[in-house]
């Protein structure tokens, strides 16, 4: 991305299903000082829906000075399509990371009993493994302490949210441009999502990155150089 008049356009970076901080941290390590970077984080003991999420987001962009990017990863992927279709000033365009514009699964999936499947941490761990590699077990030992940080009743409710969530028209209407990264790898979001996004969206930007749904943590690096080249 090129300044104008020296100035530092600001990365926003919108968190998955824990909506802490913390999974940006590899992030954070190799980004350079030519941008300024926000993380916007959600509570973690109030149950919010994505369109008061999304309000939430606006007002912490409302003091943002010049440009900026919003990315949205994994569950904030909607978040950050809603934006989109907003007239925002300074907003110049938005990464959709290993995400989806409408409920990723099938429908039945919704009625899972998701608030008890959160209060047992040794099955969501054990989870959290199945959707990587051996490689990458300080990853999901992370994504296990940021996910025990929230409340079980709010996680359950972010998935039900983005079992039913359908911004499909809101991304149709973006009025900025739009990038996909892909993960490979990504079983927790199936790759029909994308087949989705180019539908509705045929002249977005798509990056593929070999690795898994932990795309920003596994390979913080190429993921940071192709920002910098939006």
């Amino acid at each position: 991305m090129i300044p104008i008049d020296n100035e530092k356009i600001t990365i926003v970076l919108l968190p998955g299903l824990n909506g802490t901080a913390g999974l940006f941290d590899p992030l954070l390590v190799v980004a350079t000082n030519e941008y300024e970077l926000k993380i916007i984080s959600y509570r973690t003991h109030q149950v919010k829906s994505y369109e008061e999420l999304a309000g939430h987001v606006l007002e912490e962009i409302g003091s943002i000075k010049g440009r900026f990017v919003v990315v949205g990863e994994s569950f904030s992927g909607p978040i950050a399509i809603l934006l989109s279709a907003k007239n925002i000033d300074g907003l110049i365009g938005i990464i959709l990371v290993a995400t989806f514009a409408s409920a990723p699964y099938f429908t039945f999936v919704k009625y899972l009993p998701w608030s008890l499947i959160f209060k047992l941490a040794k099955f969501v761990y054990w989870v959290r493994i199945k959707f990587s590699d051996t490689k990458n077990w300080s990853i999901l030992k992370a994504a296990s302490i940021e996910l025990q940080k929230v409340s079980p009743m709010v996680l359950a409710a972010r998935t039900r949210a983005a079992l039913t969530v359908d911004v499909s028209r809101e991304l149709q209407k973006s009025r900025v441009p739009v990038v996909y990264f892909s993960a490979k790898y990504d079983v927790v979001v199936p790759k029909w999502n994308l087949k989705k996004i180019i539908e509705i969206k045929p002249d977005i930007k798509v990056e593929t990155f070999n690795t898994n749904h932990f795309l920003l943590q596994s390979v913080p690096q190429q993921a940071w150089e192709e920002i910098d080249k939006l």
